[in-house]
């Protein structure tokens, strides 16, 4: 496999980072196993064999490694938990190319090699690096064998995938149905029993009241209080500290400097006459429209006002057309060719592609070309200056954490000291908004998890510049309250409980009443309530008034008359009545009928893939190609409860 890029393009530079990612993701798609499988302890470390291939304890840890290294933090009984089904899932993806192997598909070196440098050039602005392939895997625990054998695998798994779904097929008739079903229309008449409509009619009586506090005396706690001295630094405290010297500024430009590359590219607006998805009889005359916006462009027409009254691209209308700058590769081929062929300031003629008509003007255009350092300076120095007060902050913080653990007394100056801010914040509840913080999670945390006397971690809050610790100087547990302290509250959860009963009771009654004969004005009349008319509606559509058509889904099963409900949406409960249904205009069928097919395609395939999937590990087990060794299983399954 290395002969398959030696002779291919290579890259400068590169962020490792990136592809470190890009590898994990390759690999949590596949879930197939990574790193050596052979040596002599195999057999023991082996979880499970596929085809008398072993899937060993250190490549399901390296999976683990994958799937939890964005998230450090997840707890080992968390991973325990899911253990079992991490394995199943890598021996189904071996079962997978195991069986496509059987059946006679193969994967060629030349389609791997193409597959792998595709995914790694696309981070690479199109180029691919031997050297930086190697070290990505290397710092994955991998080496280029056997990420190409596992790369293999997948692609195999993939193409027996492939094939399975090209089994899904869709009838006319089952086509049919479902535009039917989604195109039905009904329309209601019906009548909203609201809770906010009852609560005059709640009994206050002090009893009823005090009863349900009894009942739900959970519902009403005195919660944990903390008294807390908080201490925060933002990087933008240190800024103005963060000198950046002229050659620190030149040297990052030099060791950045294939980041300030800019490829050839032109700044282009245009006008756009839509002709897709829309009846071949209309093209001429949508063609005639582009030609007479073109005559008045050439005779002096403001683009921008032309382009906002008439292009139908939704993003640059609003601008004018402006499109900004764009590069080769980013847009179809014949708007990409006239765009690159028009100097600044020049109009194309009508430029066909399969969205339309497009008038194009060329408002600058640079050749490919490497920023000065002039150019770059600013973002540099700002970019510098940025990470030297993350640096500043950092230390500072994590200094005057180790000061005040050892002196909590004196909190206020040592945070002074390193130019931190300080807050006392007495009472403090869980939830309650910090300064400067607000509710972030990560501090409001660590307060709860702090006892009095505490000092918490330093929190650093991404994306903010900021980071902060608290000292917890005192705590008050929670309780349950008293009466007397909450009965305010008390009497407003009792009157919203008791006015949701009351609604949901009327109107339960008042749709056996209708189910009776009795109509819905009388009825609504009765509890001083409003008939109210919900215009026909789709099932993927919504109940003006109600809300989504999804909730009302009997109604469609329903006839003209039909009663339907109670329905419970938002905050009342609905009763119903079907007072028309129209049929799915079937003349539009064949239009979106494409459209139909390929959405039952994708449910079909959500719904048949896992059980493919399982029937194929099921058939691999019963022939003895698999074999799961559940004692090495429950090993690691107690090492990480342990």
């Amino acid at each position: 496999m290395f002969d398959l890029f030696r002779s291919r393009e290579k890259s400068v530079r590169i962020l490792l980072g990136v592809l470190l990612g890009l590898v994990a993701l390759s690999m949590l798609i596949y879930l197939i196993p990574g790193g050596p499988s052979g040596g002599p302890s195999t057999a023991q470390n082996a979880v499970a064999t596929v085809g008398g291939t072993p899937i060993t304890t250190d490549d399901v840890r390296r999976a683990l490694d994958r799937l939890t290294q964005n998230q450090p933090n997840v707890p080992k009984a968390l991973i325990a938990m899911y253990l079992p089904s991490v394995i199943d899932q890598m021996v189904q993806g071996k079962a997978m190319a195991y069986k496509a192997q059987q059946m006679g598909l193969r994967v060629s070196d030349q389609e791997l090699g193409d597959s792998i440098q595709s995914e790694f050039a696309a981070q690479l602005g199109g180029k691919f690096d031997m050297k930086i392939y190697q070290a990505v895997l290397q710092q994955q625990g991998m080496t280029v064998p056997d990420f190409e054998r596992d790369r293999r695998e997948a692609m195999l798994a993939a193409r027996l995938a492939a094939m399975e779904q090209q089994s899904l097929v869709i009838s006319e008739a089952a086509a049919k149905a479902e535009y039917e079903r989604k195109n039905l229309k009904v329309g209601l008449q019906y009548v909203a029993f609201d809770q906010k409509a009852f609560g005059s009619k709640v009994s206050k009586d002090p009893a009823a009241v005090k009863a349900y506090f009894d009942k739900n005396r959970n519902l009403f706690r005195i919660p944990e209080k903390k008294d807390v001295e908080l201490i925060v630094g933002t990087t933008a405290d240190f800024l103005p500290t963060a000198n950046i010297s002229e050659q620190q500024l030149r040297q990052e430009y030099q060791d950045g400097m294939d980041s300030y590359r800019i490829p050839e590219r032109v700044k282009v607006r245009h006008i756009l006459i839509k002709t897709q998805g829309k009846p071949k009889d209309e093209v001429p005359k949508l063609k005639a429209k582009a030609e007479d916006l073109l005559k008045q462009l050439q005779n002096g027409g403001n683009f921008a006002e032309l382009a906002k009254k008439n292009s139908e691209d939704p993003g640059s209308a609003v601008k004018g057309g402006e499109l900004d700058w764009i590069v080769r590769g980013q847009t179809v081929p014949n708007f990409e060719k006239a765009a690159f062929s028009l100097q600044p300031g020049q109009l194309s003629q009508l430029v066909e592609t399969e969205y339309g008509y497009h008038i194009l003007q060329v408002e600058d255009k640079q050749n490919a070309h490497v920023q000065s350092f002039e150019e770059v300076k600013p973002q540099l120095l700002a970019g510098l200056q940025k990470q030297v007060a993350n640096d500043h902050l950092t230390k500072a913080v994590d200094s005057a954490r180790a000061e005040i653990a050892k002196a909590p007394a004196q909190s206020e100056g040592i945070a002074k000291k390193y130019g931190l801010k300080f807050y006392r914040v007495n009472g403090y509840t869980a939830g309650s908004p910090l300064p400067e913080l607000n509710t972030q999670q990560q501090v409001t945390a660590a307060i709860a998890g702090t006892n009095k006397g505490g000092v918490t971690d330093v929190q650093t809050i991404a994306g903010q510049g900021k980071a902060a610790f608290a000292v917890v100087t005192n705590a008050t547990p929670g309780r349950n309250a008293e009466y007397a302290e909450v009965q305010g509250d008390v009497l407003q959860k009792y009157t919203a409980a008791e006015s949701l009963r009351l609604a949901q009771d009327a109107a339960k009654q008042a749709a056996e009443r209708a189910r009776k004969g009795e109509s819905l004005e009388a009825l609504a009349k009765s509890y001083g309530l409003t008939v109210k008319t919900a215009a026909p509606f789709t099932i993927d559509g919504a109940a003006e008034g109600i809300g989504s058509g999804a909730l009302l889904q009997n109604a469609f099963k329903a006839k003209v008359g039909d009663i339907v409900g109670p329905v419970t949406a938002q905050s009342a409960d609905f009763l119903c009545k079907v007072s028309e249904k129209i049929p799915a205009d079937m003349t539009q069928f064949a239009k979106n009928r494409d459209a139909i097919v390929q959405t039952l395609q994708t449910e079909k395939q959500r719904i048949q893939d896992p059980l493919f999937q399982q029937s194929v590990v099921s058939e691999l087990k019963r022939k003895g190609k698999i074999k799961n060794n559940q004692e090495t299983i429950n090993r690691m399954v107690e090492a990480f409860r342990s």
